[in-house]
């Protein structure tokens, strides 16, 4: 087994190493250990060092440097591995969404360019081989069926039409391309560096005070940033235990936090939490030290008051940020961990700018969330056109929301600028309204839109999944005690599920249409 360099504590982990680079580091210092459990099964650092080598040996003769390799698979070992053999080859990761359809992995498949794709054979009742095997027909793909029960070099691999067009070539550097956008509109791939991966999760295994002792556990999907940089990368890069899971249980997270006494936590759902019995939550939850969810203050205070988690706080990132942008330490101020997201790391910047026009604002000033640094994405993979659109003239990256910053430069984000709600001259945020909505009606799922409206131009109304016998009108009389009157609904709508875009974000245009349409009922 070969020793690589060492990053200390004090060194730029990013200046010259690739995350196989960590990961050969790890395998020779913490052999045995266990790196990561899944679904209750359990692998060391040796284990998965073998499980990378062959998978690796399995994808040589069809991968060249710089070739995109799309992972369409559950959490799972097998993806893990994929994914750190990819970089050992130089190849450029491509997570697809489990939750995508056939022929929507084939849009990505040939956006990105991609001639070889790994996925499973089955999870949740799909057959992944046999979607992936319809949707590609004709193109030039190669497809191996990843298994953890199988060897890799007993992966079958079926081979697609073969071609003499060479690949587009991907900027140097380029570590994977993670695709956002929604299901009715064409998706964008986020190219993102090895630097920018390894200094952002450098930056959270700071900030959540990771060490090789650390018991780490994330329901987030792999397929996701939270999944490959915040659960993977961080704790590769830390040495840190990863506990992971391939399917969201609320009452399984908590067994698996007491039975393995996790402290930290990310990307968990504890909205879901917050219905199950809060002392048995709390009981369980009691090793948890440092963990975060997004949300507003009074969501975040419930989480540090009801279930214990003094190390509660809020974060700021997206994909083109390679995950988390700004971040707090647990030993900052509760206050400001509950109504602010924290600060960037040094070498990255923040300002605010015109919605409009993109330009600079003054201190003190409300305006579109801009960032500047090197763990910005270089662009959207062959898409000049996005490329521009999403830059201003000075090469801010524009994010599309809506923040402040305080007198120190930490970031309070609002809300998403086109899910601001203006109800004749005063704006409010959505997430404001919903979280004091779930409050009181006791249902996870609840969204807020704009919708027409001829003398305010546009009033609040909600859309609510799973709702039986609820007394609409005590709820919102209810609400009126929390909120201005402007920002209380006016219409409520019933919903059997909430259509999502690819990063699971609810698609608020698709329940605007549905709503003038007459497809959902209303319930108030």
């Amino acid at each position: 087994m070969r020793r690589s360099r060492c990053p200390s504590m004090n060194s730029d982990p990013a200046e010259g190493l690739t995350l196989y680079d960590i990961f050969q580091h790890n395998c020779g210092h913490f052999a045995q250990r266990t790196a990561m459990r899944i679904d209750g099964h359990l692998i060391s650092y040796a284990q998965l060092h073998t499980l990378v080598d062959q998978t690796r040996r399995i994808l040589s003769p069809h991968v060249q440097r710089g070739d995109r390799v799309a992972l369409w698979m559950h959490n799972c070992f097998s993806w893990v591995a994929s994914f750190i053999a990819l970089n050992a080859l130089g190849a450029v990761s491509v997570p697809v969404n489990t939750r995508l359809t056939g022929p929507e992995l084939r849009t990505i498949i040939e956006d990105a360019d991609a001639h070889v794709l790994i996925t499973a054979n089955s999870y949740r009742d799909r057959t992944y081989i046999d979607e992936a095997i319809e949707a590609l027909k004709g193109c030039e793909v190669t497809v191996f069926s990843a298994s953890d029960d199988l060897p890799p070099a007993s992966w079958p691999c079926i081979a697609g039409a073969s071609g003499t067009q060479a690949p587009l070539a991907a900027p140097a550097g380029i570590f994977c391309v993670q695709y956002t956008s929604g299901t009715t509109s064409t998706p964008k791939g986020v190219m993102l560096t090895n630097e920018g991966y390894l200094r952002t999760a450098a930056y959270v295994a700071r900030c959540q005070r990771l060490t090789p002792s650390t018991e780490f556990i994330s329901a987030g999907p792999f397929f996701h940033c939270s999944g490959s940089m915040h659960a993977i990368t961080t704790c590769l890069l830390a040495g840190s235990t990863l506990t992971s899971m391939s399917v969201w249980d609320p009452e399984r997270y908590l067994d698996l936090v007491e039975t393995h006494q996790c402290d930290v936590s990310h990307m968990v759902y504890y909205r879901d939490v917050l219905s199950l019995n809060r002392s048995i939550a709390r009981h369980k939850l009691r090793s948890m030290r440092v963990t975060h969810d997004l949300g507003t203050r009074e969501y975040l205070l419930r989480l540090h008051d009801e279930l214990g988690l003094a190390g509660i706080s809020n974060i700021y990132g997206m994909t083109e940020t390679a995950g988390q942008y700004t971040m707090w330490c647990p030993d900052d101020p509760l206050e400001s961990r509950l109504s602010a997201n924290g600060r960037p790391q040094p070498g990255n910047l923040l300002r605010l700018g015109d919605p409009d026009t993109g330009e600079p604002l003054p201190s003190g000033k409300t305006g579109e969330i801009q960032m500047r640094g090197s763990t910005l994405s270089p662009g959207y993979f062959n898409r000049p056109q996005a490329d521009a659109a999403a830059r201003t003239a000075d090469g801010w990256l524009r994010s599309g929301d809506l923040g402040q910053l305080t007198e120190n430069g930490e970031l309070v984000y609002i809300a998403r600028l086109k899910e601001i709600i203006r109800v004749g001259g005063e704006n409010l945020a959505p997430a404001e309204v919903e979280q004091v909505m779930r409050d009181y009606c006791n249902l996870p799922q609840v969204c807020v839109l704009g919708v027409p409206n001829l003398r305010l131009d546009e009033v609040p109304a909600a859309v609510v999944v799973g709702a039986a016998n609820v007394e609409w009108a005590a709820v919102l009389q209810s609400m009126r005690s929390h909120l201005a009157g402007f920002k209380i609904p006016r219409e409520i709508y019933l919903a059997d599920s909430f259509p999502t875009t690819g990063t699971n974000k609810v698609q608020r245009s698709v329940l605007r249409e549905l709503i003038a349409d007459s497809k959902l009922t209303r319930v108030f």
